[in-house]
This record gives C-alpha cells, sequence and structure tokens, in this order.
C-alpha cells in the first residue's frame, strides 16, 4: 500500500480535461486514474482533497453538485484509492447526490452514522431535520 497523497490539482485536471483534448502537462492523468481504478497504483486520498475538488468544480468550473458527487463516489470506490474512512466519505456523497444539504452536513450526518452517534453540537436545523439532536451550546 502506498503512502503517497493525491493532490486536488490531480482530481481537477482528471475530471476536466478530454482525452481529445488535453493539455500535454497533463496527459497522464486519464491513464494515472485508470491504473487507480485496476489497482495496479495505490495513492493516499486526504478527505480535505476531496472536499477542495469538490469546492473547485462546483464553484470554478460550475459543475452540477450532484453529478460531482457521483463522480467522486466512482473515485473513491476505485481499488487503488485509500483513505481514512471510505464509508463516510461515500456515505457524503450519496447525500450529496440525493438531499440538498452543504458538503459539510453530508460529511456529519454521513460521520454519526457511522459510528452510531445521534447528536451533535450545532445550530443546524438542517442536521436536525435529518435526525441528528441538536445539543445545547452552554
Amino acid at each position: 500500500m502506498s503512502d503517497i497523497p493525491l493532490d486536488t490539482n490531480v482530481i481537477v485536471r482528471y475530471l476536466t480535461e478530454s482525452s481529445q483534448d488535453v493539455d500535454a502537462k497533463f496527459e497522464g492523468a486519464i491513464g494515472f486514474f485508470e491504473k487507480l481504478e485496476a489497482g495496479s497504483l495505490s495513492v493516499f486520498l486526504p478527505d480535505l482533497v476531496l472536499f477542495q475538488a469538490y469546492f473547485v468544480l462546483t464553484s470554478f468550473y460550475k459543475a452540477p453538485r450532484a453529478e460531482v458527487a457521483d463522480k467522486f463516489r466512482r473515485i473513491v470506490e476505485f481499488s487503488g484509492i485509500r483513505m481514512t474512512d471510505k464509508n463516510v466519505i461515500i456515505a457524503c456523497l450519496s447525500r450529496l447526490q440525493s438531499q440538498n444539504l452543504d458538503v459539510v452536513d453530508c460529511y456529519l450526518l454521513g460521520w454519526a452514522e457511522s459510528r452510531g452517534v445521534n447528536c451533535v453540537y450545532s445550530f443546524d436545523s438542517d442536521l436536525e431535520k435529518n435526525g441528528l439532536e441538536l445539543l445545547k451550546i452552554k
């Protein structure tokens, strides 16, 4: 297993470059991800990198959030992608596809669900509407 991290710009280039019109500097991105999918190459994908790529794609590139979440979910499931807690990320991405919640709410809900936690310190009613008890901040 590799502990070499994957950076945001590699994910963004992979999802924004087409194989017919790829900048020479980034031409290896498609083959790189094919190796990750097959498991012949292994990298560590930090959660923060994935969320930064999500922000770049949905804000700068104006990509639809459900579409980005779907593509990320496929990437996260590649054999060569290692993460701290894939199940939390997959749950987060599933919620991003199906619910109108922000990315942090989706992450917190996935994290809580994976650990059997049913409460959170927050003022956010969206979390409460989705099953988490809001604990009082004193």
